[in-house]
């Protein structure tokens, strides 16, 4: 695998930054935890760390472009145009489906809708690569039965079959998130404003934000952290996504998620919601024209003419995704106290609660972080 180098900088504590590695942890129970970033990854941490006794502040602006605030929720388990399952989703989707409904007992809502998915074939080469697939047993479990041409919702246009992929669901994050905000905001842990790294100072006994003491600071900051002198070369790639949410009163189509190319989901009312597009060369979080057009392109080409698509809602986000698709969580190799929580991209909502599980063992109980997602893996080797 390939070595990302986070280079000497001085940070603001005026302390050079070295390439050896601390793994020392102290287990504290009454650890008082600053999170900053308040998308779906800092949610989930803090309520985590508030079930587990320890005292949080979260801080983040509701007012800044925050990428889980306008993505769609969507869980599945099969994606790509190779078609491959999800990284380690045989863990992930219990995970999350446990937690969710969790969130829905103690908060009375309901975020979590299980929902079934079918893929469409776009050419021969898709068919046979389905059909493939089916036969590995990986698969048994995510890949229902084949749907042959013709037989699938008359608005849309089927010219190699389609699939079934068991296990999808999507997750209201926007309910979800201002949930967890209030929740925090009535007993004042939440505070809804743009976190100045300036302001955060290395004190004897941890850290300082203002008026915040704190033994653990946890950045949760999605593509916010190019601006974190402390992390801001770890390698995270800001991933742009645009959704349409549309309307057709003559578009009659069952409860399900349609992906062709991209991907339509009906709501129930006659609206819609289109996505996803993806793209690393447009660091704006403004919604385009561009991303409009490539959207209902995609989705007119496998309606049925006949339906017109009225947009009601254009959404972007800035996804933070990394090089090797692995997340980037850890501690900070030499300024102790600070750490990362980021890089779940585009499968935040069947990532985070998984994650938020394991970077709890490793922060309460000294459990050391898988490989593949520790921060470690971008670190230049000592020498």
């Amino acid at each position: 695998m390939n070595q990302f180098n986070i280079r000497s900088h001085r940070s603001q504590t005026g302390t050079k930054i070295s390439h050896a590695r601390q793994t020392t942890i102290d287990i504290q129970h009454s650890t008082k935890n600053l999170i900053v970033g308040a998308g779906l990854a800092g949610c989930l941490l803090a309520w985590r760390l508030e079930q587990a006794g320890q005292s949080v502040t979260l801080i983040g602006s509701t007012q800044l472009p925050n990428a889980s605030a306008v993505a769609a929720g969507v869980i599945n388990p099969v994606t790509g145009r190779w078609m491959t399952k999800t990284w380690n989703f045989d863990s992930l989707q219990p995970q999350a489906e446990a937690t969710y409904r969790e969130l829905e007992r103690q908060f009375n809502i309901q975020c979590y809708h299980p929902i079934p998915l079918i893929r469409y074939c776009q050419n021969s080469i898709d068919a046979k690569r389905m059909g493939k697939r089916m036969r590995n047993p990986r698969y048994a479990d995510v890949l229902g039965p084949p749907i042959p041409t013709g037989e699938g919702p008359d608005a849309i246009l089927d010219t190699h079959g389609s699939f079934h992929i068991n296990q999808a669901a999507y997750v209201d994050l926007p309910l979800l998130l201002t949930t967890l905000r209030q929740h925090f905001a009535v007993t004042g842990a939440f505070r809804d404003e743009t976190f100045i790294h300036a302001a955060l100072k290395r004190e004897p006994t941890g850290w300082a934000y203002r008026d915040v003491e704190a033994d653990k600071v946890i950045f949760c900051e999605g593509v916010g952290m190019r601006d974190n002198p402390w992390f801001n070369d770890l390698p995270l790639t800001p991933a742009k996504g645009e959704t349409l949410t549309v309307e057709c009163p003559t578009l009659e189509l069952p409860r399900a998620i349609y992906h062709h190319r991209k991907w339509i989901l009906p709501y129930g009312d006659h609206s819609f919601r289109i996505g996803a597009t993806f793209s690393n060369h447009d660091p704006s979080p403004e919604p385009t024209q561009a991303g409009a057009q490539e959207l209902l392109e995609s989705v007119r080409s496998f309606i049925t003419a006949e339906h017109t698509l009225t947009i009601r809602q254009h959404l972007a986000g800035l996804r933070p995704t990394t090089k090797d698709s692995r997340p980037l969580i850890g501690e900070h190799p030499t300024e102790r106290g600070l750490h990362v929580f980021n890089g779940l991209g585009a499968k935040g909502a069947s990532l985070a609660p998984e994650l938020t599980r394991q970077f709890l063992a490793h922060l309460l109980e000294g459990e050391p972080l898988d490989p593949e997602i520790d921060i470690a893996r971008c670190l230049e080797p000592t020498t």
